[in-house]
């Protein structure tokens, strides 16, 4: 009987101790695959991160910017897309000249213009924001009002925020 009792016993604190186990093994298991996940989905090497760092804040041509983003797009984040920011800033504050080229580019992929937009954005010093945003008010090249009145707004938009 004391073989019974004792066996009974160590049944019962094995089984939460089981369970405790196996649920920590479970999340260790969730979460390591959900790290894999995360950067199998971003993509973005360490090379790669390097190359698109260095690269990212000297882009002055629609063009440079494009190869750039098509080669690095999955590496826009943090410093990287800080980076864009400027680039995108210097091009449009700068070279507003050139907007028929963002233009045409952009009309060949949606997701380039939509990356551009996304640059024009609050890391901006002001005085770019004000500059692209009276540009795309007052200086719109024919047959791009809505691609001004979108530069404008987001300029506006990124003016607002803190």
């Amino acid at each position: 009987m004391t073989q019974l009792f004792n066996h009974a016993s160590a049944g019962r604190i094995l089984k939460p101790m089981r369970r405790f186990l196996i649920a920590v093994l479970t999340v260790a298991m969730m979460l390591s695959s959900a790290q894999v996940g995360h950067a199998q989905k971003q993509g973005c090497s360490d090379a790669a991160s390097r190359r698109a760092l260095d690269e990212a804040v000297t882009l002055r041509t629609w063009d440079a910017l494009y190869t750039s983003y098509k080669a690095y797009r999955q590496c826009d984040d943090g410093a990287i897309g800080e980076g864009y920011s400027e680039s995108v800033a210097r091009i449009l504050a700068d070279r507003w000249n050139r907007l028929p080229r963002f233009a045409e580019l952009a009309g060949k992929n949606a997701a380039f213009r939509a990356f551009v937009l996304r640059h024009v954005d609050s890391t901006l010093n002001t005085d770019d924001l004000e500059k692209i945003k009276e540009n795309a008010s007052t200086h719109c090249p024919a047959g791009l009002k809505k691609t001004c009145n979108d530069l404008a707004r987001q300029a506006d938009q990124a003016l607002k925020e803190p």
